[in-house]
């Protein structure tokens, strides 16, 4: 029964399951006291995040299905079921797209946005199977949803917040329904709408009203039995010792009694079957999430598909699967019987070994353009991850990582790494450099996420890593990141130092792209501070690294950063020749990355506005519409927004002078545009000179 007591896993990079319930209430019983009470929290204007906690099969998510469809009040409604440890950044983005609110590029804004939202209408957000998020001690196993639910607490509004879940989160502010299994006459009811006979008051105050085990023990009957669905079969099936079991002085304390029961019913459904049955539910176990038949064909080779189909759908009717049709048919475990069936399949290497092959075949190749392109591979890693073969799974992160930077999934990116990090802690292979290189990820998405301090830590113990087996290119890297982390929090004399530890490496081992890097961010750093010579200097000489390299794409950036410095210079022909030049660049290079487009969409942008600055509004809108072309891609709105913006303003009698716009932060004096990672004083939408910072 420790299936049944344990914790249960947090599963990252998680999979969310979004949209509407899809849960029958064909055969919905009682529950008017737990209903009304969750009404009476709905319309209190101090209650913003209600909790529904209960064992395994109480009915949490069915009374929370009823919820969502019956009660009036909220206009817009959302369901995210959290079973497979669904990422904070997967769940606020679909909510957002869904009432209709723009959704932030970045990832560290989402709990802020989120919060705006629900604060802004009257909305019912159910978050399902909440303990899939926690720890074994119960604090939180991905980042940001503690930060959302104590905003939430702290700010409230008019939008409801229900979350069901088997353990609550060391969180204050809920007001918690404990609930409990089906009055006797409620739990008869169901058992007659069923079509079970016998002595049905007696069977459910035996198991507690458990709606789950109601259901699967009618099941049971009713397919061993269709002709005489009698409780008194039970004994037939190995369950005629039920009561003596359930009562037994020996079995103490009603958390474990109620465990035996359901490991009893369990176990007679679960022997009933047909071997097929069997191999069918043990292997498809190892999935996560719902899935459709083929899939499950992949897992059992041997059969047809018409035939995996059929048994599917008897697995529905025993209560041990869930069908939904959502346009296709997917089937899936409620979370209580997935941990039984997990748990009764013991070694299950070769069903994940399958797994990965049915994956494998369905990855969709690069270039990929949304998260959900990289699906596949998601799942791949997690197979790998549990068959503890982390080195194929480090591999399969690779293949991720520039994608995931470059759309901005950090959270995901963290996911990754805090898990082959803590695998290879308990394996003591900390001093490779594999483990160095997920530090110094940790630490580039630490720092994207706004967690500069953390960022600089992990960069710090991946420094050291390094050092101790002789990376001298890994420190090239580090120092680098280190320099980046004080420049986003304008520390410039620390980021030059550190910038400049760097350099001296990349000079000594002729790593001529470390050099490179490291003169382009001492560029950043000095037009940062203002010292426009010495940022032209350190770009020129990084441009003539990259191109004696033939790095077109490292090229194209450096000669966009110098169109930046000329522009703010005021120099507008030279900033254009530059812009230019780059554009020429990412048109050589045909087809692009995620990461070309973003800079070919910067050069664009750039070039637009230093077209404004020289009087060519004309070619200057031709410009801006290229790059809301580029960014609306890669979907990044904010940048798609000040596209429109310019366009709309060259469109007046009027036009005045358009922000500089690239990877950085805003204008101190109004907010708008952005720089390319330093600061300069251009002319903003106001018209005003202001200063640009760093982001």
């Amino acid at each position: 029964m420790e299936w049944l007591e344990r914790s249960t896993k947090v599963e990252s990079p998680g999979v969310l399951k979004a949209g509407n319930p899809n849960k029958s209430l064909a055969y919905w019983q009682g529950r008017k006291t737990e209903i009304a009470q969750i009404q009476q929290w709905l319309t209190d204007k101090n209650t913003f995040l209600i909790g529904i906690e209960g064992i395994g099969g109480t009915g949490k998510s069915m009374l929370a299905t009823k919820i969502y469809d019956e009660i009036a009040g909220f206009p817009k409604r959302f369901w995210a079921d959290v079973s497979y440890g669904a990422g904070f950044s997967d769940l606020a983005r679909q909510v957002l797209s869904e009432f209709g609110f723009p959704v932030p590029e970045q990832e560290a804004q989402l709990v802020e946005a989120l919060v705006g939202c629900l604060r802004s209408g009257q909305f019912l957000l159910i978050i399902d199977n909440l303990e899939s998020l926690l720890q074994p001690d119960r604090q939180w196993g991905s980042l940001f949803y503690g930060d959302f639910f104590q905003a939430w607490v702290e700010h409230g509004g008019n939008s409801k917040v229900i979350v069901t879940t088997r353990e609550r989160p060391e969180l204050k502010g809920f007001e918690w329904l404990t609930l409990k299994g089906l009055q006797v006459d409620e739990g008869v009811a169901l058992l007659t709408a069923l079509g079970i006979r016998g002595d049905l008051t007696q069977f459910v105050e035996l198991v507690d009203g458990h709606p789950l085990l109601l259901r699967l023990v009618a099941e049971l009957l009713k397919a061993e039995y269709s002709q005489d669905p009698d409780l008194s079969r039970l004994a037939d099936l190995g369950l005629g010792n039920l009561r003596q079991l359930l009562t037994d002085s020996q079995v103490v304390g009603s958390h474990h009694r109620k465990n035996m029961r359901m490991v009893l019913v369990l176990d007679a459904s679960f022997e009933r079957l047909s071997e097929l049955q069997k191999a069918l539910l043990l292997n498809i176990s190892v999935y996560r999430g719902a899935i459709d038949s083929a899939a499950a064909v992949a897992m059992l080779p041997g059969s047809s598909a018409p035939e995996i189909e059929e048994e599917l759908r008897n697995l529905v009717k025993r209560s041990l699967l869930v069908d939904k049709l959502n346009g296709k048919r997917r089937f899936d475990f409620q979370p209580v019987i997935l941990e039984y069936v997990r748990y009764k399949a013991g070694d299950q290497t070769e069903a994940h070994q399958r797994a990965i092959n049915y994956y494998l075949l369905n990855v969709k190749p690069a270039p990929w353009q949304v998260k959900e392109d990289i699906k596949e591979y998601l799942e791949i890693f997690y197979h790998w991850y549990q068959l503890e073969n982390y080195d194929t799974a480090f591999d399969i992160f690779i293949k991720c990582n520039n994608f995931l930077t470059f759309q901005g999934y950090y959270i995901i990116l963290v996911d990754f790494c805090v898990q082959l990090r803590e695998a290879w802690r308990k394996t003591g292979e900390k001093e490779t450099w594999k483990y160095g290189f997920v530090l110094n990820e940790l630490g580039n998405a630490s720092q994207c996420l706004g967690q500069y301090a953390q960022a600089i830590n992990y960069h710090q113990q991946s420094l050291e890593i390094k050092k101790k087996i002789g990376d001298r290119n890994g420190e090239v890297d580090s120092l680098g990141n280190l320099g980046t982390c004080y420049n986003s929090l304008t520390e410039y004399p620390r980021a030059i130092n550190y910038y400049e530890q760097s350099l001296l490496i990349a000079k000594e081992i002729n790593d001529r792209n470390g050099e490179s890097n490291s003169l382009n961010n001492l560029g950043n750093t000095y037009t940062s501070l203002e010292d426009y010579s010495n940022g032209i200097h350190h770009y020129e000489q990084s441009l003539l690294i990259k191109m004696e390299l033939g790095n077109r794409n490292g090229e194209s950036n450096c000669l966009n950063n110098l169109g930046v410095v000329y522009r703010i210079l005021e120099q507008y022909q030279q900033a254009i020749e530059y812009f230019q030049r780059s554009l020429l660049i990412q048109s050589e290079l045909g087809e692009s990355k995620m990461g070309e487009r973003r800079v070919e969409a910067n050069a664009w942008l750039n070039l637009g506005g230093a077209l404004v600055s020289a009087n060519r509004e004309s070619d200057a809108l031709g410009a801006y519409r290229n790059a809301r072309e580029l960014y609306q891609a890669m979907e990044l709105e904010k940048e798609v927004k000040l596209c429109n913006n310019a366009i709309e303003r060259l469109s007046q009698p009027k036009t005045l002078v358009s922000p500089v716009v690239g990877f950085g932060c805003g204008c101190v004096g109004c907010g708008v545009g952005y720089a390319v990672g330093f600061g300069s004083k251009i002319r903003c939408r106001n018209g005003d000179e202001h200063k640009f910072k760093t982001g």
